[in-house]
Formats: C-alpha cells, sequence, structure tokens
C-alpha cells in the first residue's frame, strides 16, 4: 500500500486545536492590555480633574474678601473673584460651594451687590466642579474669642473671613461607593482673613 503525502484527519485536528489555544491566548493579551490602558487613561483623567477643581477653589478662597454669609459644616459661602474670562464685567461674586440632590460638587454663583440694589437680582449661575461626591465637609479655623487661640469649627463667622478654610469631599465615587483614591483635603488661607 501506498502512502499519500499529507497530514491525515487526526493531525489536521490537533494543528486546530493548538492554533485555537493560541488565537484565545492572544485575544485574552490583547484584550487585558486594553483594560489596562483604558483604566490608567481613566485613573489620569480623574487626577487631572482633581488638580483643576482643586486649582479653582484654592484661588476662589484665597481671592475673598469679608462680608459673606456665615458658612455653614456642608457649603461655603464667599464673596469672591471670577477669572476675567470668566466674569466679563462683573468680577466679584457670591459664591457658595456645596453638594447638590444629584451628588454633584457645584459652584453657584451671582454677581454681588453691594450696596442697594437698583436692578433685579440676576439668575444664578451653577457650574458643576466634580460628580459623585457624597459629602462636602468645611473647616473654619478661627479663634471662638477675640484673643483666643484659633481651633477649628464647622461655622465660619459672618462677615469675616477664617484664618484657614478647609474643605473636605467625603466619598468620592461613582454609584455612592467609597472613593477608590479620596481626594486630600483642600485647605487655604484668604489673604484678607478678618476673623482674629
Amino acid at each position: 500500500m501506498r502512502r499519500e503525502a499529507g497530514f491525515t484527519l487526526l493531525e489536521m485536528m490537533v494543528a486546530l486545536v493548538v492554533l485555537g489555544l493560541l488565537l484565545v491566548g492572544l485575544a485574552q493579551g490583547i484584550g487585558f492590555g486594553l483594560g489596562t490602558y483604558a483604566r490608567q487613561s481613566a485613573v489620569l483623567a480623574q487626577a487631572g480633574r482633581q488638580v483643576a477643581v482643586d486649582r479653582a477653589l484654592r484661588r476662589l478662597i484665597t481671592q475673598a474678601r469679608p462680608g459673606q454669609a456665615a458658612g455653614s459644616a456642608h457649603a461655603l459661602h464667599l464673596i469672591t473673584k471670577l477669572p476675567d474670562a470668566v466674569a466679563g464685567h462683573d468680577r466679584w461674586i457670591d459664591a457658595t460651594i456645596a453638594v447638590d440632590r444629584q451628588h454633584d460638587l457645584v459652584l453657584t454663583w451671582s454677581p454681588h451687590r453691594a450696596g442697594v440694589a437698583l436692578r433685579p437680582a440676576a439668575t444664578p449661575q451653577v457650574e458643576r466642579l466634580a460628580r459623585g461626591v457624597r459629602r462636602l465637609d468645611v473647616g473654619y479655623w478661627w479663634p471662638r474669642t477675640v484673643f483666643g487661640a484659633p481651633v477649628w469649627q464647622t461655622r465660619g463667622p459672618a462677615g469675616g473671613l477664617p484664618r484657614l478654610i478647609r474643605l473636605r469631599l467625603v466619598g468620592i465615587g461613582p454609584h455612592h461607593r467609597p472613593a477608590q483614591a479620596p481626594w486630600p483635603d483642600l485647605i487655604a488661607a484668604p489673604a484678607l482673613a478678618t476673623a482674629h
């Protein structure tokens, strides 16, 4: 009997199984690599957003001036400046930084009205700064008495500025889960601090 040149059916089946295993391994490796790249990109984008929000909040606090309503433990009220590019002609604003019902950290602002109002109040503008914030804790470092030592308090002075303001964003993360990497506390000093 003469044997034909070529592969038997069994040899072909073994070759196809080996090729299939190689393709599955290759697909899983590519999937893992793409998933890792996507997660790393998301982490870097989140870090960039954190830096931008931190910088904006720090600027609002450092440029605050006295005359605002008393702050609370979960909302910060300021009279501060907006950058020229955003504000146009009205740079001084009444600003409130708080968490809304959708769990977004928002800046609500309107042009500051000093003295007697000659026109109706402008509609407040709302800017979303961060999403998925469970709670904002605000601390104010100022003395309880005129000659007392400053301590952290949960209410800010009405009309005056504390020496330091601390913002702590709690529970940042999607679907109200604990944050993977919580934001560090932001502590800033108003340049015109008046609470002695």
